[in-house]
Formats: C-alpha cells, structure tokens, sequence
C-alpha cells in the first residue's frame, strides 16, 4: 500500500563469522515517512552504507525489526526482499553503467522487469526520463562519451524511471567536483518531489545538507542526532585549531600547504563553520570569534602568496554608516588602530582604502594597474611610503542576501607585474569561501564588545602591512 513509512526498530547488524565477527550497527532506531527526503550522514565506516542496504532489501536484517513499504525485512524470505527491490530505485557512486549500452539502453534495461511493456513502450518512458534530467540530446551516446556528471544524471534516470516508491542514493556526489555534484542532489530532490518518492541519501558531503527534510547522523554504528554529531565534529575542529594557535603554528601550517591543500583546507573548514552556524547559536562565543579571527588572518594572507601579492587586506563594512572599518590587526597584546572610510565611489580619493570603499559601493572589483595614474588613488595617502603602492586588486565579499559586507584588498602583484583577470577570477573564488567565515566573524564581532581600548572591527592584513593611518 502506499503511503507507508520506513521503520527501523532496534536493527543490528554484524560481518563475519566465530571470532571474526564484527558488529557495524547498533540497535538503530528510526521512522522515515512517506515523500521525505532524508540524508544520512558521518564518517567513513560509520555503517551508512550498510543500513542503506539493508532498507533497500540488498541483504537480510539479522536483528531487530525493519518494515519496508509494509513489509518485514527481518528474517524475509529470498521472494519477499524480490519483490521489495522492485518499488526501489537505487543512485550509487559508481554509476555501473554498462558501456556497450546506449545511455537510453542503460535506462531501458530498469524497464525489462515490469509486465506488459512493449519496446516501444520502454523506449518512450526512457526518453521522457532522460529528457527530464537534461539528457534529451545524448540518448545514442554510449557512457564513455559523456562526463562524470552526465553519467550519474543516466544513474538517476534509470532509478527514476520505474515510478520508484522509495529512492536510496549512495554518496552519488563523491566523484564529482562541487557543482556537478550540487545539480545532481538538486535534481534528486526535484524529480523525488514531483514523483512523491521517498528518499533516503548516504553522503559525507557538507555542500548538500540543505536539500534534506531532515538529517540523521551516524557515527561508530550508532544513530544520534545531527546537531550531537555536527557540534563534536566542529569541537573537535575547534580543538585543534586552538591547539595549533597557542604553539602559534597555524600561519605556518597554512603558509607550507601548497594551492589544492590549501583550497581544500580552506572548503573542508568552510563546511564546518556552516554546519556549526546551522545547529548552534554562537553569537557570544568568544572562543569561536577568537580561533575564527585567526583562522581568517592566515587564510587571508595564503591567499594573497597564492596570487602573488605583496600584501592582502581584509576590510569590513558598515552598512547602517555607509562606511568601512579599516586598521592594522594589533600584534600580540597591543589594540588595533582603526580609521574609518566613508563608501562612496570618487574620482578623487586618498590611498587604498577609498578603492575598497569604491568596491563596496558598486558592488564590483578594483582592478588598478598604475595606482599612480589611477584617479581612484592618492599617492600621497599611501599607506606604506617605504613599499608605495604601484597597483592593487580589490573584489567585493557579499552575504546570503547578496550585500556586500567585505572587501578583500591585494596590493602590488610581486615581480613588477599587474594583476591579471585570471587573478581576479581567482580571486573571487576563494573570497566565496571565505565570505562564509567572515560574515560568521562579522556577527560575532558586532555581537561580541571589544576588550576596553581596542577598536571594535579591525581588518586583519598579512604580516608586513601597517596602518592605514587616520584618512
């Protein structure tokens, strides 16, 4: 009938046989209900995949009761589990399509099952489907002539296209990069929604969370809530990064990673700081504002060694004033100085900081290849008259709701050279991932009172940069 949940009472599961045997999951107990979308999360060897096995009636439950669209998979005969596989699609992340088959081929063949369909008939369902996924054009390619993500769209095709009541994706994103996977998921999510299938997706990956209805977390084979596994996951996080503040090796951590660690690092604690962000308030977490002020300082400054710059900025705004906050971090023990920089595009302006208030005003990148030329800058306002300013990149940081709230600045691209668009691409790229640790930042340190004589928000410049000076 349909309509019916998934529920899973007291399942345990083990592997092995005697002396070998070994338990993976704990008396797990869970409802997933009709037409949600439900992620299942934690850490490699959790047992995600195996509990996702054993709803989809891929192997026996041994103990505890699991009912599967009315039926019970604890102790089912071989028939029972055939017969449950049958209202199941399944996505997992080796596509396993068959390479002498046709893309529309591989989604007939979910089809050879059902009665009473003609060739035709399965050909017809099989375009509709893959036409939906936004294959229309490629159903005569065979696999090795599409992209990764093209062939998971095939994957989720033919799970979709037998009219499904439940949908079980196993990590369909790992083998993608962020936006191929992100339009996979979202695709999931659609089709499962305007089908009315229930889902159930096993993921590691950070970047998807927001599609579910609700999120189920598992760790060492036992079921707990997301907000327990996301807050010890981003304490222990935490820990360690405070750990590596206090022996002071963060900054030299971050400056030895080359580019891909370095934009992994910086994604992977991007992903944390958002799931922390999602589950707890943090607003008056001194702690988390002082390790997240450090953590944005030696990112800043990586990324300005990366694109070659002789110094890197961080400016924040202040919307209600029309202005932004700008001064040198203070060292260890010393106050920041802070000056103030109304934002207003001018054509005649005093230093860099007016080019990162002319950026926060348009809400576009300052690309300045001869700041001495360049009306937007006053040479005489040069912040730093034994290193002067020769050119200087600055591109906007904006919020959820798309206002800027941030500038990243990069002053004198090393070698006697500009910067290029190529730098400001990458530019933007990386400032999308620390856009979400700033404006966590941000919050806090307009939530959080300064300690007495310290400018209440500083910008925070790679080591060598002084003060910007009163403007």
């Amino acid at each position: 009938m349909t309509g019916e949940p998934i529920i899973v009472e007291k399942v345990s599961h083990w592997f092995g046989e005697g002396s070998l045997r070994t338990q993976v999951l704990y008396d797990i107990d869970a409802v997933i209900r009709s037409g949600e979308v439900v992620i299942l999360t934690g850490p490699s060897g959790s047992g995600k995949t195996t509990l996702l096995t054993l709803i989809g009636a891929l192997r026996s439950t041994q103990g505890g009761s699991l009912r599967v669209l009315g039926n019970e998979l604890c102790g089912a005969s071989e028939l029972t589990l055939t017969e449950v596989r049958k209202s199941i699609g399944y996505i997992f992340q080796s596509h396993n399509l068959l390479e002498a088959l046709t893309v529309r081929q591989n989604v007939e063949m979910a089809l050879q099952l059902q009665p009473g369909l003609s060739t035709a008939d399965r050909q017809r369902r099989a375009t509709e489907m893959l036409t939906k996924v936004g294959l229309g054009e490629l159903l005569d390619r065979h696999p090795s002539k599409i992209s990764g993500g093209q062939r998971q769209r095939v994957a989720i095709a033919r799970a979709l296209v037998g009219e499904p009541r439940i949908l079980l994706a196993d990590e369909p994103t790992a083998a993608l990069d962020k936006e191929t996977g992100r339009g996979v998921v979202g695709l999931i999510q659609q089709l499962a929604n305007d089908q009315g299938v229930t889902v159930l997706l096993v993921t590691h990956d950070n970047r998807v969370l927001d599609v579910a209805d609700r999120i189920l977390a598992l760790e060492d084979g036992r079921l707990s809530s997301f907000m327990t596994a996301v807050t010890s996951s981003t304490q222990r996080l935490l820990n360690t990064l405070a750990t590596d503040i206090r022996k002071g090796e963060l900054v030299r951590h971050v400056a030895e990673m080359n580019t891909d660690q370095f934009a992994n690092a910086l994604e992977q604690v991007t992903g944390e700081v958002q799931d922390f962000l999602a589950v707890i308030n943090i607003s008056e977490s001194t702690t988390f504002h002082s390790v997240l002020g450090q953590v944005l300082e030696a990112f800043t400054s990586k990324v300005g060694e990366i694109i070659g710059a002789e110094r890197a900025t961080l400016y924040l705004t202040d919307g209600s004033r029309r202005e932004i906050w700008a001064g040198a971090a203070g060292t260890e023990g010393e106050s920041a100085a802070e000056s103030r920089v109304a934002i207003e595009p001018r054509q005649s302006a005093c230093g860099c900081a007016h080019c990162a208030a002319h950026a926060a005003a348009t809400g576009e990148s300052v690309n300045i290849a001869d700041a001495h030329a360049d009306p937007l800058f006053d040479t005489a306002a040069d912040p730093d008259p034994d290193s002067p300013t020769r050119n200087l990149l600055c591109v906007p940081v904006k919020d959820a709701r798309g206002e800027v709230f941030a500038v990243v600045e990069l002053v004198n691209k090393k070698g006697a050279r500009t910067f290029t668009e190529r730098d400001e691409k990458r530019l933007r790229e990386f400032t999308a991932s620390l856009g979400v640790l700033l404006e966590a930042w941000w919050k806090m340190s307009c939530a959080c009172p300064p300690p007495q004589g310290a400018a209440s928000t500083t910008a925070m410049q790679s080591p060598g940069a002084k003060d910007l000076g009163p403007t």
